[in-house]
């Protein structure tokens, strides 16, 4: 199994803010000056360390070995993993997916 995002592509985080409330991990967009209160995500421990990776690294195969380091996962799980939370990432509009610069030409 490939990625289904193509290799080269660079994820850009929206402006969000994670916050832990009461052993939940928040993430809240921020949507013009204020934050988006009517859309708040509840993040797993996976998804929690994936958000806050993606602001070292936009690649999908960084944030692929990343969690392979972190979570002792398969790469085949990994590439799954981060597959499932980008695409989920972009259809909430959290994330926005872009061709890097060397790719581009």
């Amino acid at each position: 199994m490939t990625l289904s995002i193509p290799l080269g592509q660079v994820v850009e985080q929206l402006p969000c803010v994670m916050r832990r409330v009461a052993g939940e991990t928040l993430l809240i967009p921020i949507r013009g000056q204020a934050a988006d209160l009517d859309a708040i995500y509840v993040l797993n421990e996976t998804a929690a360390f994936l958000w806050s990776q993606l602001e070292r690294s936009g690649n999908p195969t960084t944030l692929g070995s990343a969690l392979m380091q972190a979570f002792d996962v398969a790469p085949q799980q990994a590439v799954e993993d981060v597959t499932l939370f980008l695409r989920d990432l972009q259809q909430a509009g959290l994330v926005r997916l872009t061709v890097a610069a060397s790719n581009a030409a």
